[in-house]
């Protein structure tokens, strides 16, 4: 049988090349690992958004603002108070005090606002005095005035309710 020219030709270049090369997986894992850290970079900045908590439904509101990621403070559906995912004080420490101070809390708030002027001094950054409280939707509102009371005292003077946001077809009573 016979081989036409061109066949010939082919395998006469192939040869004159070498051996046929694999892909290089260095150069492929370096493509892989700068797109991972693009998107990971692209996947959203966690300081924008606020910590989940297990204990904790926020009641709904059809409020359209984003929320803001300040200092957190969340009352969960047991009646614990967190001031950024520790727990300042309890339900029954709540109930036991009279007035409108909340004593743990406002030890934690007293504490956080010394640490954070310290790191003002050191960075010459301004301290914001604003805390965002993240109340379960079953939380009494007055335990919900204690907690907003007992923040402004401590010299946290902007004070914001975490709520979620409503579907728009609930918003519109459809």
């Amino acid at each position: 049988m016979r081989v036409p020219r061109q066949l010939r030709r082919m395998e006469g270049r192939t040869r004159a090349r070498g051996p046929v090369q694999g892909l290089n997986i260095v150069a492929l894992l370096d493509i892989f690992t700068i797109l991972l850290l693009f998107l990971l970079v692209q996947a959203g900045d966690p300081e924008d958004s606020l910590p989940v908590l297990e204990h904790l439904k926020l009641p709904f509101s059809e409020s359209t603002h984003p929320p803001r990621r300040d200092l957190v403070v969340a009352i969960d559906s047991r009646g614990a108070i967190l001031l950024e995912g520790h727990q300042v004080a309890d339900a029954q420490q709540v109930r036991e005090t009279t007035g409108d101070i909340i004593p743990g809390l406002s030890d934690a708030l007293h504490d956080y606002l010394a640490k954070a002027a310290a790191i003002s001094r050191e960075t010459g950054q301004k301290i914001q005095g604003r805390v965002v409280v993240m109340g379960d939707r079953e939380t009494p509102f007055a335990v919900l005035k204690r907690v907003m009371s007992t923040c402004a005292a401590a010299q946290f003077g902007e004070v914001s309710l975490a709520v979620q946001q409503r579907e728009e077809s609930v918003a519109l009573g459809q």
